[in-house]
């Protein structure tokens, strides 16, 4: 066996670990960055879009949730590179549909400090809730397409398979209504959210040691 062709297995495996491992360590932070806002002391009134936080608290706070998602990018970059020669038309479909709706979810975290100092149901706090609803689409259906594609091939190992299906049902079983109702409730089920992103990113970390040339 040439020195490349051994390299080269290799190098597939600590780049997927790698970014698996990413994946985990940004679900585990977002899991945690729930308890924290549920947690964290009322600034402002309930009446401001930026609840709990001061506007300038909460334009922080976007930007740390925007920081956080690159993470959740960067594990879906390497599961389209475990997956990709593996895998149909229609799951790699899938992955890309997921990760271009979740690099416009950042984008939305960062769209929302427009709003920062606006009050609840106005026309800014509105553009800012309105907005979301694309990219979460995208990456729901994409996650089922994809996910579904992913539990029939030998791609991730035991439960892993079963977890960006499950991501995508429990966007918009549980995830939609849950943001856009009382603010503890939505924050307790994006924190399970992240946590499954965890687990799902735990998955690749175990297949990436296993691929193969």
């Amino acid at each position: 066996m040439s020195t490349t062709t051994a390299t080269q297995p290799l190098a597939g495996r600590t780049g997927v670990g790698a970014l698996g491992l990413t994946m985990v360590v940004a679900g585990v932070v977002g899991g945690v960055s729930a308890v924290i806002v549920i947690l964290w002391p009322e600034q402002v009134s309930d009446r401001h879009y930026s609840y709990p936080f001061s506007a300038a608290w909460y334009a922080g706070a976007q930007v740390f949730f925007a920081a956080q998602h690159l993470g959740l990018v960067a594990g879906l970059v390497g599961l389209i590179g475990l997956a990709w020669s593996r895998s149909s038309r229609t799951t790699r479909t899938g992955l890309v549909l997921t990760t271009a709706g979740l690099v416009g979810l950042t984008a939305c975290e960062l769209f929302a400090i427009t709003a920062a100092d606006a009050l609840v149901d106005t026309a800014r706090a509105n553009a800012v809730d309105n907005s979301y609803g694309i990219p979460m689409t995208a990456m729901g259906v994409g996650m089922v397409m994809a996910g579904s594609g992913l539990a029939r091939r030998p791609v991730l190992t035991g439960a892993g398979r079963w977890g960006l299906p499950a991501l995508g049902v429990y966007l918009f079983v549980v995830m939609f209504p849950a943001v856009f109702g009382p603010m503890v409730a939505g924050r307790i089920a994006i924190g399970i959210w992240m946590l499954m992103f965890a687990g799902l990113g735990l998955s690749m970390t175990r297949s990436g040691r296993e691929v193969r040339p």
